[in-house]
């Protein structure tokens, strides 16, 4: 897979939910770090930019966790409690 970037920041981690990715950038040389929503795999916009990876990374799942709420408030996807738990195997 071929690196992504965007304003100097390197993408690291992703998640998309349903037509929506959000994705987490790491700058190389200031150590700062942003969250963008995006769209076509280049188009990044609404950044949170954050001091370092960690809050980087729980701003990624909140956001990621908020638009699955959203998803599921209008109907686009079943809500939570309506579906069924997967077997995950050896969980922590």
């Amino acid at each position: 897979m071929e690196q992504r970037s965007c304003a100097g920041y390197i993408i690291t981690q992703s998640i998309k939910v349903k037509d929506t990715e959000f994705v987490l950038g790491e700058h190389p040389k200031t150590g700062m770090c942003v969250t963008w929503q995006c769209k076509n795999g280049d188009n990044y916009f609404w950044g949170h930019y954050c001091e370092n990876y960690y809050a980087a990374l729980k701003d990624l799942c909140e956001r990621s966790a908020q638009e699955v709420d959203y998803l599921a408030s209008i109907g686009a996807i079943p809500p939570l409690s309506s579906r069924k738990p997967r077997d995950r195997g050896n969980e922590r």
